[in-house]
């Protein structure tokens, strides 16, 4: 693992300066959050998104290419993709739309070790968001379409699809009953490190969607439960793929909320997870046991964090448990920065054929800097452990074995005016494995204009 210290080495540092900020921005607002909470104003995120205090399967934001539409969220709901930020992005209309058109070069992109191909590619995307709030209703909707077009022969497809949408709506039907809900669907080529269970490099189209209910009750002033639905599906073109790794999973949840202060919850939370494979013998049941807090330090950081264990069983392979981890912190400082922490510990299905199961560890910062009124910046990095876990039956065995995976981003925009910008980026991917065939490298470099309206 060459490159897990150097992985883990780089997001400790940006952990650090990240946190450094944070507490010196949280004692700097310590008095106006109680000034505001005093006269009866405080505001939480969860009011805002309906989100937070209910996590849900540790999905991850990673950027795959220069510019994508929508991600998923560690709360299991969709969330807006950072699009280009500068003059005349913070428009007061709530319909914005972006497009995007650039160049560049990939030095890896058959993702392989050996033989590699590389091609000089031209990408555009074309993206729309739509947000709506008041008091009692939230709603918002982002959806893109986009592709690469590779201009060398490659062995594999010469191009790649991007196409991704959101919806998520919370409405306070009461003072006491809030009802929520969320869908992400997304056609793509590139791998992506934000869904767990994914696969890590490329290995031609596939369908992703993660459908979400949820429905929270007041039941005193401190005392609340919020019984939850998460519907998550897979499904790759390329029949060798989708042979062990189509499926579909459904999670049912209920959480016990005590209020401690107007800040700060504690969580009490019990899941049932049923995964079903179109073809792999795989299929499982899980139970989750958790506790966890949901704290608001003030009206721009929040964290939230659960943990306690997993017990799968599966319908031939028989029982795996494991601890279970995931937490999740944002700040935002107005329109100049913004920072996402997220983490996640657990079993996850395997990719890969003669495997029962992976246990990950996942974390990821995603930034976004407004440097000044026309430049800002975005830094994105991730690393992955995974622990692959062999078949206890079968034809076809695979050893256990471990990975380290690494991705990180760097995109620089210039606003040139109020509608138009340049940008340039540069985006790594290492994949160090224990198995010497899965092993890969790769750099692409881009740049090119982009149009807000």
């Amino acid at each position: 693992m060459k490159h897990s210290n150097i992985a883990i080495s780089l997001i400790a540092i940006v952990a650090l300066l990240f946190f450094g900020l944070l507490l010196k921005t949280s004692a700097q607002e310590a008095v106006s959050t109680t000034t505001s909470s005093s006269s009866g104003q405080t505001s939480t995120s969860s009011e805002a998104t309906g989100n937070s205090a209910a996590p849900g399967t540790g999905t991850f934001g990673a950027p795959s290419g220069p510019s994508n539409a929508v991600t998923g969220s560690a709360t299991g709901g969709p969330t807006l993709e950072r699009n280009p930020s500068g003059v005349g992005v913070f428009s007061p209309t709530p319909v914005q739309i972006y497009a995007t058109l650039s160049g560049g070069y990939d030095d890896n992109v058959s993702n392989t070790s050996a033989n590699k191909q590389s091609s000089e590619y031209t990408n555009g995307n074309v993206t729309l968001d739509y947000t709506f709030g008041d008091p009692r209703l939230q709603l918002v909707l982002n959806a893109g379409a986009g592709g690469t077009y590779y201009y060398s022969h490659l062995s594999s497809q010469d191009y790649d699809i991007d196409l991704k949408g959101a919806f998520a709506i919370t409405y306070k039907a009461s003072p006491r009953l809030t009802l929520g809900s969320s869908v992400l669907v997304q056609y793509l080529t590139e791998p992506s490190f934000q869904n767990a269970g994914g696969l890590n490099s490329r290995n031609g189209n596939y369908l992703y969607t993660t459908d979400r209910l949820f429905l929270e009750y007041a039941w005193s002033t401190r005392f609340s439960t919020r019984t939850s639905y998460t519907f998550e599906a897979y499904n790759y073109d390329k029949n060798s793929i989708g042979a062990f790794s189509n499926r579909v999973s459904n999670v049912f949840g209920n959480e016990f909320r005590l209020q401690l202060v107007p800040t700060t919850s504690l969580v009490a939370e019990y899941r049932y997870g049923i995964v079903s494979y179109e073809n792999s013998l795989l299929n499982s049941t899980t139970h989750y046991a958790l506790g966890g807090i949901d704290h608001t330090f003030n009206p721009r950081l929040n964290a939230t964090f659960r943990g306690g264990a997993e017990f799968r069983s599966y319908k031939n392979e028989g029982d795996r448990s494991a601890p279970y981890f995931e937490g999740n912190v944002n700040y935002a400082l107005g329109r100049r920065t913004s920072l996402s922490w997220i983490n996640r510990y657990g079993i996850e299905e395997p990719d890969l054929p003669g495997t029962q199961s992976r246990t990950t560890f996942r974390t990821g910062l995603q930034t976004k800097f407004n440097l000044t009124s026309r430049t800002s910046a975005a830094v994105d990095l991730f690393y992955v452990h995974d622990d692959y876990h062999s078949l206890t039956s079968g034809l076809i065995t695979t050893p256990p074995f471990s990975e380290d995976t690494f991705d990180g981003g760097l995109t620089l925009r210039y606003g040139i005016t109020g509608l138009i910008g340049v940008q340039a980026g540069y985006h790594y991917t290492n994949l160090s494995s224990d198995t010497a065939f899965r092993e890969y490298s790769r750099n692409r470099v881009f740049a090119g204009v982009n149009v807000t309206f």
